[in-house]
């Protein structure tokens, strides 16, 4: 990679990260395992087993787990007060402690971090397209690109707290009601609804008035890459599984209510029906999981040196099976091979902790918010204040360049991703020297993707013209695979 001085831009860092220098992430503290979840009703049957488990088959009829687990209990029955609930990193203080105790500058949850090493690995792999060839011949001729909300530019705040700075989620610009949205609490609900002994799990609902319930914790790793500790919770562990034997939950509602899920009860006699096929089917979930979400669950699960997910699929009244997919399963589908993710997520971890530097240094010892977008063959950062004696906060832009270097010359993302050889990476770190209107309004307009994907989701379905439509007014093409490029020909369109 050139260095240059463009007349908008002035390179404020550049180097190269060599195939040699990336290392495993380091265990700050164990984990006690005897305090991690475990599944119950028999449900570790799902992981010695791939595939789809049915909860009923529909052929027999006969409960594969007990029918009990069939109908999910209601939202408004539960007791959430009784549980530990979520502490954003900045306020959790164990964590913020052991960030000082192990020499980091930067901290963060996965919740937090997730979004901006996706920005990074779209810039990384230039977008490359998901292999599905493990699917039945349906999908074909589906789109092999990501969705828009797994795009959507992301926005946090670095609090900063005596030498170090904590990551948490902006949600400034998010219009959603976290009461009116059914997935968030019916996550945390089914977590419990499927680790917990019916008896136990009883105890949480409003009509125990007894007082008396287990007292829960919630398990988290720690894990530090270079001068960053990532908090990561462990949901459930299993002896049987490899390494750690810890593996994540994820609860997932049918597409049909993920993409209308103000009004998911018009969805509830929706039902999965079948093991493959396009519509109505375990495999068609599978499909959307891998374009809309394995991206993020791979960090995830890295971050917390797991083994890999169990997925519960249901339509928020009635759950229809389970599914194991381990890590392996998940390179296959986003990267074109098992066990290529490792070398990918040190990359983006690297890059992020890079970018992190030059963001603190742009209003030193203060707290920033940001926002990150992937955007053409950049990563946008723009930085401010987040309290100002008066007046508007100055904004900065920061925009991260990035070649890929394999067998000594440049390389496609593409390749790069798939391929088993050593990766070079070179960067470059530019700061836009434009009038502070023009950054504002370069800010603004990612701003206004923000919350347009994010409105469209709702009511848009995957594969449908609609799906198009949002990919054509935020990236400027319906399949970015098929493009160099992703974005507007003209940078102002919204």
């Amino acid at each position: 990679m050139q260095p240059r001085v463009g007349k908008q831009t002035v390179v404020v860092s550049q180097g190269t990260l060599l195939d040699r220098s990336f290392r495993p992430l380091k265990d700050v503290q164990k984990a006690r395992k005897k305090h991690i979840p475990q599944l119950a009703h028999g449900l570790n049957e799902v992981l010695r087993r791939e595939g789809v488990h049915w909860l009923r088959d529909p052929e027999t009829q006969k409960y594969n787990f007990p029918e009990y687990l069939e109908n999910i209990p209601r939202v408004e029955d539960f007791a959430f007060d009784r549980l530990p609930g979520f502490t954003p990193s900045s306020r959790d203080m164990g964590f913020v402690a052991s960030v000082k105790q192990a020499g980091c500058r930067f901290a963060g949850s996965t919740s937090s971090l997730t979004g901006i090493l996706t920005q990074i690995y779209l810039l990384l792999s230039e977008e490359k397209s998901i292999n599905i060839s493990d699917l039945s011949a349906e999908f074909d001729k589906a789109p092999r690109f990501f969705t828009p909300g797994q795009r959507i530019p992301t926005s946090v705040i670095l609090l900063y707290q005596n030498g170090i700075y904590t990551t948490d989620y902006d949600g400034e610009r998010d219009s959603s009601d976290p009461e009116e949205i059914i997935l968030l609490p019916l996550g945390t609900l089914l977590e419990k609804f499927l680790t917990l002994p019916k008896a136990q799990f009883d105890t949480f609902l409003k009509s125990n008035t007894s007082g008396q319930h287990p007292k829960l914790t919630d398990v988290h790793r720690y894990a530090k890459y270079g001068n960053f500790l990532m908090r990561s919770q462990l949901d459930c562990y299993d002896k049987s599984l490899p390494g750690t034997g810890v593996f994540d939950l994820k609860t997932r509602a049918i597409s049909a209510i993920r993409h209308d899920v103000y009004n998911y009860l018009n969805y509830i006699d929706h039902n999965i029906e079948s093991l493959r096929g396009r519509e109505g089917s375990f495999e068609s979930e599978y499909y959307d999981m891998i374009r809309s979400a394995f991206l993020e669950y791979s960090f995830q699960a890295r971050i917390g040196n797991m083994d890999g997910v169990l997925v519960a699929y249901h339509n928020t009244a009635r759950i229809f099976g389970f599914q194991y997919i381990s890590l392996r399963e998940m390179d296959r589908c986003l990267f074109g091979r098992e066990d290529a993710g490792d070398r990918v997520f040190l990359r983006c971890v690297a890059l992020m902790e890079i970018l992190y530097e030059h963001i603190t240094n742009c209003f030193p010892r203060q707290s920033v918010k940001v926002t990150f977008e992937k955007r053409s063959t950049v990563v946008r950062a723009w930085v401010e204040p987040l309290e100002v004696d008066g007046g508007e906060p100055p904004v900065v832009e920061l925009q991260l360049h990035l070649q890929n270097i394999m067998h000594g010359r440049a390389a496609k993302g593409s390749y790069v991703i798939y391929a088993d050889y050593p990766w070079t990476v070179q960067y470059r770190i530019e700061r836009n020297v434009e009038d502070q209107a023009t950054i504002l309004r370069n800010r603004d307009r990612a701003y206004k993707r923000q919350m347009s994907i994010a409105k469209s989701l709702p009511t848009t379905q995957e594969g449908s013209e609609g799906d198009a439509e949002v990919l054509e007014e935020t990236f400027g093409v319906s399949d970015p695979a098929q493009s160099q490029s992703t974005v507007l020909v003209d940078e102002g369109t919204v």
